[in-house]
């Protein structure tokens, strides 16, 4: 068993134990190129071949001898002459390529200048292909990291805040237009109902006229415009005639400086009496005649049919908490 086994076996030879002796075939040929073929012509062809070739060189010599001693003395006779006279001259007209100094060996001219323009736009397409290519990924590349952050980028924060600080402009804007149309609509409301409807007499009673404050004068038009501060006992008793009184004539009354904004916030904006339209128009609801206690105290006259119903209610409050703290600080 041995045997047979050691008679089989043959050991691989080692690379590194001597140079390699594989040849290959001969047949290969790797170092001669294979020859083009010759082409087979018929005798005929041969024939017609050596002749053209035979009159192209005469030709061309009896054109280089005219071109090297031309008749410059005798002058043309006619066209003819002028033809064969200046012909020969064509050997001069070489082709480009034959003039090159180092043609090309496969026998390949050079690119003409329109596709080499060609060629150096197609290289210039090419390159911004690739810029666009490299552009876009990085466009790409960074939507992802800023994706991927925990929280949202600066310049994001500041880009919404100015998008909400716009939308609040237009939103303040838009309140504004809303509120000048409101009191527009309002006004000439009111207009409509002062000329719809006829103001009605008020019957005042000649006692609340005569129970005037000495710091504030009485409110007529108002039931609820009581006296403050000590009534002096009268001695005549209260007469039951009444007196009718039209609510269209301006009211004076005295109002501190602070109680404005109240007056604002009800829509009764004091106009002074210089202001006060002539021409016709409306007169507004509330008239500054002027100030008195070094400033401190504003004789106005309001004139009630103009005021809408919370304006006339707001404007009772005020004069009640007046005519209450008076009273107070009196006591």
């Amino acid at each position: 068993m041995s045997t047979t086994s050691s008679t089989d076996y043959q050991p691989l030879s080692n690379p590194a134990a001597g140079p390699s002796t594989w040849r290959p075939p001969a047949h290969w040929n790797l170092h001669n190129p294979p020859q083009p073929r010759k082409k087979i012509r018929t005798p005929e062809e041969d024939q017609i071949i050596a002749a053209t070739s035979a009159r192209v060189s005469q030709r061309l010599a009896s054109d280089h001898a005219l071109v090297r001693f031309p008749d410059v003395e005798t002058p043309f006779t006619d066209k003819y002459d002028a033809i064969n006279r200046l012909l020969p001259f064509h050997v001069f007209l070489q082709p480009h390529e034959d003039l090159l100094t180092s043609p090309d060996r496969k026998g390949k001219t050079k690119a003409l200048s329109q596709e080499e323009q060609e060629i150096k736009e197609t290289k210039f397409a090419l390159e911004c292909a690739k810029r666009r290519r490299r552009l876009m990924e990085r466009f790409r590349k960074a939507r992802i990291r800023s994706g991927r952050e925990p929280s949202p980028h600066d310049q994001t924060i500041v880009l919404t805040q100015a998008i909400i600080e716009a939308d609040r402009a237009d939103l303040a804007l838009l309140n504004t237009e809303v509120r000048s149309v409101r009191s527009e609509l309002e006004r000439l409301e009111r207009e409509k109902r002062a000329a719809a409807n006829p103001t009605r007499p008020y019957y005042l009673s000649q006692s609340q006229s005569n129970t005037a404050a000495p710091y504030y004068r009485g409110y007529p038009a108002y039931t609820y415009a009581q006296a403050y501060g000590v009534q002096p006992p009268s001695t005549t008793p209260a007469s039951t005639n009444y007196t009718p009184y039209q609510t269209g004539v301006p009211i004076p009354v005295q109002l501190p400086v602070a109680s404005l904004p109240a007056l604002n916030q009800l829509g009764i904006t004091p106009v002074p009496a210089a202001s006060v339209p002539t021409d016709g128009q409306p007169p507004p609801p509330a008239v500054l005649r002027g100030s008195s206690a070094n400033g401190t105290m504003l004789n106005l006259e309001i004139n009630v049919s103009l005021l809408q119903s919370n304006q006339m209610s707001g404007l009772a409050l005020i004069l009640n908490s007046l005519m209450s703290r008076t009273a107070a600080s009196t006591t």
